[in-house]
């Protein structure tokens, strides 16, 4: 489940079944326009019904959100008179035949996917226009206004059903996607905590592997070597390092601060969490200068501290020796250094 899921994913209006539904509708209702022309007076506007039927219909499958919004849900209601009114003014009076009034169907299968979609009002006013629409055409070509309201009038039933279904599905389809959320979260949760407790056990056992042989020999109280008061001091740097270097440690960071510190050089590391959400390709990238520049570093101090999140450089790695390095990793990946400035 994906944070933009919603009743439309319950209902299955976004999966492929549904578009293919909207071709054998697409497919319909060209076949039936095309196959009515009888009589009519002009097939252009008979066309130009067709097209906003299926536009209207294509509406329904590609309006963003839920319920759907007021800007998609007028023009589509809106469809249905306007497309009967365009193709009812080309029709002979008497009409050839029922199929003729084949955008009456046609609207109708759409508005009661928008009564689906959490516009029933749009879809009320949609048919009541329909109807009033068809009523017009009669009443002005002489069939009498209850003809047009009696051919039209029976799209009222099956609008009141999408209704029904509608008021009783999406509340149901609601507090399914709210069970299926507070699932997720609580997978998301558990997967959390297990890491985390992975994490701590990883800590507990590398601390039990650096740091026990040093503790029971201070506890049995024999006066420590020199070896032993420099291996005290790596141990306890490195320590620092896993709690203060953050998402920058890894064995190959921690493997080469420990080398530069044999070799005498003073060694900060700090993250300030600008790694958190990169890509994990760019986060090793950034390790991969860090190890390199502490492998190159001969004495006296190497800072390597990441950023705060939001800064245009993820990491700034600062040398001092003889002489002062400084070395930049920018969120994009590249690597400045003064180095390049100086060249």
């Amino acid at each position: 489940m994906t944070v933009d899921d919603d009743v439309r994913d319950i209902l299955g209006i976004r999966t492929v079944g549904a578009w293919l539904l909207s071709l054998f509708f697409a497919a319909a209702v060209l076949a039936m326009a095309a196959g009515s022309t009888d009589g009519v007076r002009d097939a252009r506007f008979t066309a130009l019904a067709a097209v906003l039927v299926l536009f209207a219909g294509l509406g329904i499958l590609v309006a963003p959100g839920d319920p759907i919004p007021a800007r998609f849900a007028v023009p589509v209601a809106a469809a249905a008179p306007l497309s009967a009114g365009l193709a009812l003014w080309q029709l002979p009076v008497p009409m050839a035949g029922s199929t003729q009034i084949w955008f009456l169907g046609a609207a109708s299968a759409y508005l009661n996917f928008l009564c689906v979609r959490g516009a029933s009002r749009w879809a009320w006013l949609g048919l009541i226009g329909q109807i009033l629409t068809c009523a017009l055409w009669t009443a002005t070509t002489g069939q009498g206004v209850i003809t047009g309201v009696g051919f039209s009038f029976i799209n009222v039933t099956p609008l009141l059903m999408a209704t029904f279904f509608a008021r009783v599905i999406r509340p149901i389809a609601q507090e399914v996607l709210t069970l299926r959320r507070a699932d997720t979260e609580r997978a998301a949760a558990e997967a959390a905590a297990c890491a985390a407790q992975q994490e701590r056990d990883r800590r507990v056992a590398r601390l039990d592997r650096i740091a026990r042989p040093l503790l029971e020999t201070i506890a049995s109280g024999r006066p420590l070597s020199t070896a032993e008061q420099a291996e005290c001091r790596l141990v306890e740097a490195e320590l620092r390092d896993d709690i203060l270097g953050g998402v920058m440690m890894d064995a190959t960071v921690a493997t080469a601060a420990r080398s530069a510190r044999e070799r005498g050089v003073t060694v900060v590391l700090d993250d300030g969490g600008g790694l958190d959400e990169v890509p994990h390709a760019l986060r090793q990238h950034v390790r991969i200068v860090v190890r390199d520049a502490l492998d190159y570093a001969e004495g006296g101090t190497i800072t390597a501290r990441v950023l705060p999140p939001g800064r245009a450089s993820l990491i700034s790695i600062l040398l001092r020796d003889n002489e002062e390095l400084r070395i930049e990793v920018e969120a994009n990946g590249e690597v400045r250094s003064d180095l390049d400035d100086r060249s």
